[in-house]
């Protein structure tokens, strides 16, 4: 890394270079620091800059507005702690005021050595924390200090995620130790924040190696001690793993299920929110098991209705993470139906499929997708003779979703027909569109006239 290049890349980018000039005009101490100079380091796209200065000079702030004709908002309660930002077509900044008196003080109380590059615009020195260098060097996460932890407890989920998000960077083992050890911090964090940070790593290149972090470090269990129950849990021929760690490689597995529909043809257009969703629904989709385990005269174990219970326990979890009630119900629909699949047999008839693509319908591709990762995962003494028949659904149901008429069909009657028979408006007025319109679904009518007839002949009230 050779800070004279990285200096002249700096000083390429027309936005940089305006602050500059900015700066040298009014003699400010005015640093460029953290993740811009990490990612310009390791050669990646950068994306934002992040600034820092001593907040007596904090009157640069608006002299910057009026330059670049833009207008900072304020992130933070505490005018010490404030970020002041900026986003803006492909623009995003942040300013924030020196934690400490200098630049060296403020660099110390950074959270990785990895950030704590920062290159001032008037002097046109660099400036680092010590290890910082040959950290970056050697692809290291360290803390800058036995504080940083306490100070963030967050840090400990943001450690994790630089290792997922950026190339080849691994967790120093002395604070791997000092995560663990205090990984009980973590419940000090609003559930938000927590969310946040888990995003990130679950939508990561590497999501199924930071759940694997979480999990060794003792994180994954203390933000969720409802999985703890799952570690030892034996399950049925069926899987060839304790409960827990079918879960954890089901997550493993869901990039493979990826490439698996991808390669046979099959273009799926996925949302982050979709993949999140999706993630945590893995995550979550056998936490009921524990109160369903059984065993019947044969000794075969069972988990009866473990979806319904994995749902009343998630629906906990999505509480305290703060989740919206649009991902919320997602998460929780994918985990009660994510056995429907699985459980369909080769006799299974079309309109049984055509139905299930009906019933779930922009959510199908995520079913799908979990379906795949959990058989895969399974791989039990008979999932193998089962692989080419969920395979084969899975394709088949993929195929029937890109058929419009079967996932959001055009009704041919309405509430009004079903009211001319005499039916009041209520409930029972939708139970009868919904069941006409299943029959539609599955090519039992085709026209209107065939939907009246049978709406006269089934549910007449004469």
């Amino acid at each position: 890394m050779n800070l004279k290049d990285l200096q002249k890349e700096i000083l390429r980018d027309p936005v940089l270079l305006k602050v500059s000039d900015l700066v040298k005009r009014e003699k400010i101490p005015f640093y460029l620091v953290g993740g811009y100079l990490r990612d310009l380091s390791l050669g990646k796209e950068r994306k934002d800059y992040d600034f820092t200065l001593p907040e007596e000079v904090s009157s640069f702030i608006p002299l910057m507005e009026r330059v670049f004709q833009f207008h900072f908002f304020r992130v933070g309660r505490d005018v010490g702690t404030s970020t002041f930002r900026v986003t803006r077509d492909n623009l995003s900044m942040d300013v924030t005021f020196f934690q400490g008196k200098t630049i060296e003080e403020d660099l110390c109380r950074r959270d990785f050595t990895l950030n704590t590059l920062a290159f001032s615009f008037l002097s046109e020195t660099w400036h680092w924390a010590e290890g910082a260098l040959e950290d970056i060097r050697n692809r290291r996460i360290c803390a800058v200090s036995d504080h940083s932890l306490n100070q963030d407890p967050l840090r400990m989920l943001r450690a994790i995620r630089y290792a997922c998000t950026l190339d080849h960077f691994h967790i120093n083992q002395r604070l791997k130790e000092e995560i663990s050890a205090k990984r009980g911090l973590i419940l000090e964090i609003p559930g938000e924040r927590v969310k946040m940070e888990l995003d990130y790593i679950l939508l990561s290149p590497c999501p199924h190696a930071g759940i694997k972090i979480l999990y060794e470090s003792g994180l994954l269990i203390t933000l969720f001690p409802e999985l703890k129950r799952l570690e030892n849990l034996g399950q049925n021929e069926h899987h060839h793993l304790p409960v827990l760690s079918h879960t954890l490689l089901a997550i493993e597995k869901v990039l493979w299920a990826l490439d698996w529909i991808r390669v046979r043809g099959g273009s799926l257009s996925l949302t982050q929110e979709d993949l999140l969703c999706l993630y945590y629904a893995v995550l979550f989709h056998d936490i009921g098991k524990q109160d369903t385990y059984s065993k019947d005269e044969r000794e075969r174990v069972h988990f009866r209705h473990h979806e319904t219970y994995s749902c009343q326990d998630t629906e906990r979890i999505l509480e305290r993470l703060r989740f919206s009630n649009e991902m919320g119900g997602k998460v929780l629909r994918l985990i009660q139906n994510h056995m429907r699949i699985l459980n369909l047999t080769r006799e299974t008839k079309e309109t049984a499929l055509k139905r299930l693509v009906h019933q779930t319908g922009d959510e199908i591709p995520l079913l799908v997708i979990h379906s795949l990762a959990d058989k895969e995962a399974s791989r039990g003494i008979l999932s193998y003779e089962n692989d080419p028949v969920v395979e084969g659904h899975c394709l088949h149901l993929l195929e029937l979703y890109r058929q419009k008429e079967i996932v959001h069909p055009l009704p041919l009657i309405s509430g009004h027909d079903v009211m001319a028979l005499g039916y009041s408006p209520g409930p029972k007025v939708g139970q009868i569109l919904t069941l006409i319109l299943q029959k539609q679904v599955v090519g039992e009518i085709k026209t209107r006239e065939e939907a009246l007839t049978l709406l006269r002949e089934e549910f007449s009230l004469e």
